[in-house]
C-alpha cells in the first residue's frame, strides 16, 4: 500500500483555507481554583494542565488545574460559561500529579462475590471513582465525592505517565521507570504482571521512558508509546507482545484506540501522526503537522512537535494538539488537510467527551479550553462496521470466512473508506 504524507499548514496565509473550530468556553487555573501554596507554601507550584478527562458516561469531568491540585465536577458545569461552578471538588493529592482517569464498575463487578465486606474498594457503594497518577510513581484511586483515598498503589520507581482501565476493571499504568503494570481492580489493585517495554522494542537493554498507554475496547490488547520511537501492542490473552509498530523517527507521546479496536492513532515529536491497523500493522495514513516534511535523520528540531491524539465517537474523524498552538481536525475519509483548525495557546492535552462533542484541550499555562467541534452524522455504513466490529461473534481473523461480498470484507477491515 501506498502511504502518502498528509501535509497541514497553520501559518496564517493559510489558516483562512480551513473552517474555525468555536471555543465554548475556558477556565483558567489562576483563577477558578485556591492554590495549594497557601496550604504548603514552602511549595512551588506550576499551573500546568498536564491531563483532563471525561467519565465514561459523560456526565463528570476532572483536570489538573496546578501541579498538585485535581478538580472534579460535573460536565454540564465544564462546558457551560458558569464560571462559579459550585459543585466544584478540589483535591489536594500533595505530589505532583501526572495522569488521571475515571474508571466506572459495571454490575457484574458490583454484584460478585461475598468478600464485598472485605474489601476497601467496594464497587457497590462506589460505582465511579478517580485514578490519579503521580510523579511518584503511586497511583492513588479517590472516591468522587468527597476526594477520600480509597486505594494506594505502590509500585513504579518514576512518575506515572498514563493510565487505562479494561471493560473488566484491570488497570494499566505507564511510567518513566521503562514499566506498564497491571492492576486487578476487583481485587482490591492487586498488582498481578508488568512488562519491561524496551526489551519488546530495537532498544533492549536499553531503559526507556514509557509515555502512553491505551487498552484496546475489547480489553485483549494493550498499546504503549514511549521514548523507544515505536508503538509495542501485547496481546493479554496470552500475556505476551503481538506487534511492534515501527514508522515513527522520534519519540511518540501518544496513542489510543479507535472505538471498535480496528485502528490505531499515535503521535509524534517527529511532527507526523500516523493512523494504523491495529490488527496488521500496516500504515494507513500519515497526518503531517509541518510543510516541508522534516529529513528523518533530524526530526524533531521544530515547533509542531504532535503532543496528543484522539478520536471522535465515530472512529473516522482524528483531533491532534501540537506545540505550535493549533488543534487540527481530520477526517480519514480525505486525510489530505484538515477539516478544521483552533488555535489554543500552548496545547498540551486533548479530551473528547463522547457524548456530547466537546473537546477539553489542557496547556502548560494551566489553562483549560472547551472546544465544540462541529459534527458530523457518520454514515450507515460506518455504523454498520463499528457494530460488526464490536460484536463478539465476528473476530478481525474470522472476516475472510463471512459469505460476504470481497468489498464488504474489505470495507470491515478498514481497507476502504
Amino acid at each position: 500500500m501506498d502511504v502518502e504524507v498528509r501535509q497541514s499548514f497553520p501559518d496564517d496565509k493559510h489558516a483562512a483555507d480551513f473552517d474555525i473550530e468555536k471555543i465554548v468556553t475556558k477556565h483558567s487555573a489562576h483563577h477558578d481554583v485556591n492554590i495549594a501554596n497557601e496550604v504548603l507554601p514552602h511549595r512551588k507550584v506550576h499551573t500546568v494542565c498536564r491531563n483532563c478527562v471525561w467519565s465514561e458516561d459523560g456526565k463528570l469531568f476532572a483536570w489538573a488545574c496546578n501541579e498538585y491540585t485535581i478538580q472534579i465536577m460535573s460536565a454540564d458545569a465544564i462546558t457551560s460559561n458558569n464560571q462559579q461552578m459550585e459543585d466544584t471538588l478540589s483535591v489536594e493529592c500533595n505530589y505532583p500529579v501526572t495522569s488521571l482517569l475515571f474508571v466506572s464498575s459495571n454490575e457484574t463487578v458490583q454484584d460478585c462475590g461475598d468478600n464485598q465486606g472485605y474489601q476497601l474498594l467496594r464497587w457497590r457503594e462506589n460505582k465511579t471513582v478517580m485514578v490519579v497518577g503521580m510523579k511518584s510513581g503511586r497511583v492513588r484511586v479517590i472516591n468522587v465525592r468527597d476526594g477520600s483515598i480509597l486505594l494506594e498503589l505502590i509500585d513504579h520507581k518514576d512518575h506515572v505517565s498514563s493510565l487505562s482501565v479494561s471493560p473488566s476493571l484491570i488497570l494499566v499504568s505507564a511510567s518513566y521507570d521503562g514499566t506498564i503494570k497491571f492492576w486487578d481492580l476487583a481485587d482490591d489493585g492487586n498488582m498481578f504482571h508488568s512488562f519491561l517495554v524496551a526489551n519488546y522494542t530495537a532498544c533492549r537493554g536499553v531503559r526507556h521512558k514509557v509515555l502512553s498507554v491505551a487498552w484496546s475496547p475489547d480489553g485483549a490488547r494493550v498499546a504503549t508509546t514511549g521514548t523507544f520511537k515505536a508503538v509495542v501492542i501485547f496481546d493479554m490473552r496470552n500475556k505476551e507482545p503481538g506487534l511492534t509498530l515501527s514508522g515513527h523517527v522520534n519519540r511518540v507521546n501518544r496513542c489510543q484506540f479507535s472505538p471498535d479496536g480496528t485502528l490505531l492513532v499515535s503521535s509524534s515529536v517527529d511532527t507526523t501522526c500516523i493512523v494504523w491497523n491495529s490488527y496488521t500493522g500496516v500504515i494507513i495514513c500519515r497526518l503531517g503537522h509541518q510543510f516541508p516534511e522534516p529529513c528523518p535523520w533530524f526530526p524533531g528540531e521544530s515547533d509542531t512537535d504532535v503532543l496528543d491524539c484522539a478520536f471522535s465517537k465515530t472512529g473516522l474523524q482524528v483531533v491532534t494538539a501540537a506545540d505550535d498552538g493549533y488543534l487540527r481536525f481530520w477526517d480519514l475519509h480525505s486525510p489530505n488537510s484538515p477539516v478544521s483548525i483552533c488555535a489554543v495557546d500552548n496545547p498540551l492535552c486533548c479530551s473528547f467527551n463522547q457524548n456530547g462533542g466537546f473537546l477539553a484541550v489542557g496547556s502548560t499555562t494551566g489553562d483549560l479550553v472547551i472546544v465544540q467541534p462541529t459534527r458530523t452524522l457518520p454514515s450507515l455504513l460506518q455504523l454498520c462496521r463499528l457494530a460488526c466490529n464490536t460484536s463478539q461473534h465476528i473476530q478481525y481473523d474470522s472476516v475472510d470466512k463471512l459469505v460476504i461480498p470481497t468489498t464488504l470484507k474489505n470495507y470491515l477491515r478498514y481497507d476502504s473508506f
